[in-house]
């Protein structure tokens, strides 16, 4: 062979050599810090907010659910740890938390690593979450240096508080002494109730909805009822009545932690239908809990991008109120200018409000009057004003003729919320 030849082989299996070793080294470090990473959770007060006067159940004797310490979600990483830039010398670990199904009104506290692989300390320059709700503090400090093969390790504290219903996401952005490009931590929850409900579609799979868009009859059907966390509980009443169980006796049998209920809702005219299907149970962290119904009659488009069509106001006293918070997202500098109840037998009103990032977090006390017992739903009107104190227009896309494009329309800032609970 010729030395030229192999002076060419010999460097190439050297570079192989090389970035094999380099691969194992990472994945070992990615392992390692994986197996590391953290969450847990601290929950608050549980309950949420909701309404519209629906006919009240029977009493009865209720057996309430044994109350049971709250287990702490667990953030578990939702993929392997990524570096902004091929040539980063800090690698966030893990790049995401998901801490799966949790309760509205939780804490939830995880833990990221940042992993310099540099041979100086490198200092955090700064730290952005996407949200208010998300809290951390690392602006200042440093990074240290790598130590022989292990890199210099920074613990990351991070908390997200959750309130309504719904996917909950943040980013937090941290910037690092010499990189080109921010590292990027990712958070993740499903907010949920711990008793859900599940109707099966048209198919034949479960979904948390009531699938009546393509045909009506579907209107009517049956319900699963179920506890995530596999407790016994009651149902109390669905949609304002005395709930129809299949196969389970209220009067005989013990309570289970799942059931099926029967219902039945309006199909016309098209304003009584309803938007969603609400049932009542004995858990004290899920009194109250509903299910989208997907109808012709039950579109809802909003002019102003609420995160939530609907807000849970829990129960209510009898000559008390109920608070709640509804997110209205990409709102920048406009505000809320004022909110009314619908309904005169409810008086709504402005509690507060603030910016968090591009959304802004409205804060709604509702009074039911004392007409009002039992089940409601009732919607509460919102206008919103730039930051000149004015009202302003928005602009929505429209479904278009068949066979045209969709239309752009522009809409007063004004939305109607629906709101349900119970007054007992």
């Amino acid at each position: 062979m010729k030395p030229r030849l192999k002076q060419l082989l010999k460097v190439k299996v050297k570079n192989i050599f090389h970035t094999n070793a380099m691969r194992a080294l990472t994945s070992l470090v990615v392992f390692s810090a994986m197996t590391g990473a953290h969450a847990r959770t601290t929950t608050t007060a549980t309950a949420r907010h909701i309404n519209a006067v629906m006919p009240q159940a029977p009493a009865g004797a209720v057996v309430q659910a044994p109350t049971v310490a709250p287990t702490k979600p667990v953030g578990k990483p939702m993929r392997a740890a990524t570096a902004p830039a091929a040539n980063a010398k800090v690698i966030a670990m893990p790049a995401g938390l998901d801490f799966g199904v949790v309760a509205p009104h939780t804490l939830l506290e995880g833990n990221f690593k940042l992993m310099n692989t540099s041979d100086k300390p490198l200092k955090v320059l700064g730290a952005q979450p996407s949200c208010q709700c998300t809290t951390i503090n690392i602006t200042g400090k440093e990074i240290p240096a790598q130590v022989g093969i292990g890199p210099g390790v920074l613990e990351v504290p991070v908390t997200m508080k959750v309130s309504a219903t719904g996917i909950k996401t943040a980013q937090v952005k941290v910037v690092v002494e010499g990189e080109t490009l921010p590292l990027t931590l990712d958070l993740r929850a499903e907010v949920a109730y711990a008793v859900r409900m599940a109707i099966a579609d048209a198919t034949g799979k479960m979904q948390p909805y009531v699938d009546a868009a393509e045909d009506g009859s579907r209107l009517k059907g049956v319900a699963q009822v179920f506890s995530s966390d596999g407790k016994p509980f009651r149902v109390l009443s669905v949609q304002g009545a005395a709930p129809e169980f299949v196969n389970w006796n209220a009067a005989s049998d013990a309570p289970l932690a799942k059931y099926e209920v029967r219902f039945a809702l309006a199909g016309e005219p098209c304003e009584m239908v309803p938007k969603y299907l609400l049932a009542e149970t004995d858990r004290a962290d899920a009194r109250m809990i509903d299910a989208r119904v997907r109808h012709q009659c039950t579109r809802i488009s909003p002019a102003l991008d609420i995160a939530e069509f609907r807000c849970n106001a829990g129960l209510i006293a009898v000559g008390g109120a109920g608070t709640f918070d509804i997110e209205i997202k990409n709102m920048g500098s406009n505000k809320i200018a004022s909110v009314k109840a619908v309904d005169p037998k409810f008086a709504a009103e402005l509690v507060g409000q603030r910016a968090d990032g591009n959304s802004l977090l409205v804060t709604i006390r509702l009074t039911p009057s004392k007409d009002v017992t039992g089940v409601f739903m009732t919607t509460v009107h919102l206008v919103a004003m730039d930051f000149n104190g004015r009202p302003y227009q928005t602009q929505r896309q429209e479904p278009g003729p068949p066979g045209q494009p969709p239309k752009v329309g522009a809409l007063p800032a004004e939305v109607d919320l629906l709101v349900y609970g119970k007054v007992e």
